[in-house]
């Protein structure tokens, strides 16, 4: 039978890779939108790689989710470490609903409109850095080592977030979709 920690690699793997392939190809489409007039091929396969790569990915960290808690020591969510990655996955995963909820609403001419491509564009790099952190939350509580190197010694010295603290993160996580959902531009989907 394989293990929850297999499971977990795996999971992970999935996850960050795909992740980590939408935040470039976010960027990169951001860029071109920033520079271009009328959206190049390259435009075209930079958004269509993001949405799909942004898909699986969201897909991919539910699953990281349930198998890192059941292949932590312990109950899972005893370790301050763990518990502050899982509150981050959760904002992650609101992150990226919200960059797919405005790319799929608004469609890929929204990169036509500067003031719309850099809000999709910044929540799309803030929602791949999210996912960075939680890999260097990863490896620091099972290996010792991060992502980030030397810039992660802050994150050595986790503090585990109070109920006030959890409170505080939902409701700005409630805020933020609530933005998306009911106060940004609601353009006609441009064809």
């Amino acid at each position: 039978m394989i293990g929850a920690g297999t499971l977990h690699v795996v999971a992970t793997e999935l996850a960050i890779g795909n992740i980590a392939l939408a935040g470039a190809t976010i960027m990169f489409r951001l860029l071109l939108s920033l520079k271009e007039e009328t959206p190049s091929k390259l435009a075209e396969i930079l958004d269509n790689a993001s949405l799909v790569a942004a898909i699986a990915g969201l897909t991919a960290i539910p699953l990281a989710i349930f198998t890192g808690v059941a292949a932590a020591p312990g109950d899972g969510l005893d370790d301050p470490l763990l518990f502050n990655k899982m509150i981050l996955s959760w904002i992650a995963i609101g992150l990226w609903g919200a960059w797919l909820h405005g790319r799929l609403t608004m469609g890929p001419k929204l990169w036509q409109n500067r003031s719309l491509a850099w809000t999709q564009g910044l929540m799309g790099m803030a929602a791949c850095g999210c996912v960075l952190t939680i890999a260097t939350l990863g490896g620091k509580f099972s290996r010792g080592e991060s992502l980030m190197g030397p810039l992660s010694k802050p994150l050595e010295y986790s503090i585990a977030m109070g109920t006030g603290s959890a409170a505080l993160t939902l409701i700005a996580a409630v805020a933020a979709l609530a933005s998306v959902l009911w106060m940004m531009p609601k353009p006609e989907k441009i064809e």
